[in-house]
């Protein structure tokens, strides 16, 4: 599917090194554990998996920063391993500032409720003593990032992890990124932890006002020190946007609740709304700015996957159902090849509407769901 949104994304004076372009999965249980046996890892039935770039020629110091922090942080370190890659498909540019690349195991050294958050902590923890040119993809028990300064044909041939017939999930958002504000880097490179963007937020300035302004309350809400910087230093309005979508996850919210009291629909005069949900409409307009600007959001907390259009409908988001249960959500049609296959539904989303998919459990929440549920 990535390979058909080629024509989109940006690609470097040289022709071979992209803007960008990625996949965030579920973790491929047996096949980071088959991987990590080769490493001499034996992993429990829970784990956590970092995927991180080093920087090229300190990746000793950028490890024992890594490790060391775990530790302080309450983590065990399992082992780590490198990541297959081929850097003789990168462009000239891309292979100037290719990182090391390398997937790290983590236990926690005590029982936890919540390993998840323990995660975002630690990697909070590690942004801010780490090594310059260290970056963390991922770092959750339940998704993987795998992404670089990469075109949509270079991505499979980069990692050959994505080709191996183990590599098994249930989602996969994926994203070939177009440049617009910032210059391309592995790290910005989308998908993010949580959220793939096609758009612009315009009101960016204002939305990371509102966060440093806050950020003495958001810190202590998620158990973060006082030195955390909440969001991500000389980053793009989507890498923002992700900061900020993490930090309603970390205080609870659900992903549904989070994307909406972000970019929330034009609800002031809508009609049919359950007085519930206009209460939290309401609520969240005085306590932030919303993200505006036009945006097709693609997003996911490793259990639930969704889709989200701006206010304004500034951006194409069309959805495709077949009678097999695949679920294809895409800015244009034709990224998915549908033959031989039964499609039972195909719609666009509309202004400020979403769509919510459990892909355990099959269901599905269309868009006038939400005007009386969240």
């Amino acid at each position: 599917m990535l390979r058909r949104l080629a024509h989109r994304g940006g690609v470097d004076a040289d022709g071979r090194s992209g803007d960008g372009a990625g996949l965030l999965t579920q973790i491929p249980d047996s096949f980071i554990r088959k991987q990590a046996r080769r490493n001499g890892i034996d992993l429990p039935s829970v784990f956590g998996l970092g995927m991180v770039f080093l920087p090229a020629g300190n990746e000793n110091a950028a490890r024992a920063i890594i490790q060391s922090t775990a530790l302080e942080s309450g983590l065990r370190c399992l082992g780590r391993r490198s990541v297959s890659c081929d850097p003789d498909v990168v462009g000239p540019r891309a292979r100037d500032t290719l990182p090391a690349i390398e997937q790290y195991f983590f236990a926690p050294e005590s029982a936890t409720d919540d390993f998840e958050s323990l995660l975002f902590r630690v990697r909070k923890r590690v942004e801010q003593n780490a090594f310059p040119g260290t970056y963390v993809c991922s770092l959750s028990t339940r998704t993987v990032v795998y992404k670089g300064l990469l075109t949509p044909e270079q991505l499979p041939a980069f990692y050959p992890d994505l080709v191996d017939p183990e590599f098994v999930s249930s989602f996969a958002i994926f994203h070939q990124r177009y440049s617009t504000n910032t210059q391309p880097s592995w790290s910005l490179a989308q998908p993010f932890r949580f959220v793939a963007h096609n758009g612009e937020i315009n009101t960016i300035s204002a939305n990371r006002r509102w966060l440093h302004a806050k950020e003495v309350v958001l810190r202590k809400e998620v158990g973060l020190c006082d030195a955390a910087r909440l969001l991500e230093q000389r980053v793009s309005d989507s890498a923002s946007f992700d900061n900020a979508f993490e930090l309603y996850l970390r205080r609870g919210y659900g992903v549904s609740e989070a994307m909406l009291a972000m970019v929330p629909p034009a609800w002031e005069n809508a009609h049919g709304m359950e007085p519930e949900l206009r209460v939290f409409f309401e609520e969240h307009a005085c306590r932030q700015e919303p993200w505006d600007g036009p945006a097709a959001l693609i997003f996911t907390d490793g259990e639930v996957v969704g889709a989200k259009l701006d206010r304004n409908g500034l951006r194409p988001l069309r959805y495709t159902l077949t009678a097999d249960g695949l679920l294809v959500v895409g800015s244009e049609v034709g990224i998915a090849n549908l033959q031989g296959k039964r499609v039972v539904e195909r719609q666009r989303l509309g202004p400020g509407e979403m769509l919510i998919a459990n892909p355990a459990t099959g269901g599905l929440l269309r868009p006038n769901n939400f005007l009386s549920t969240r």
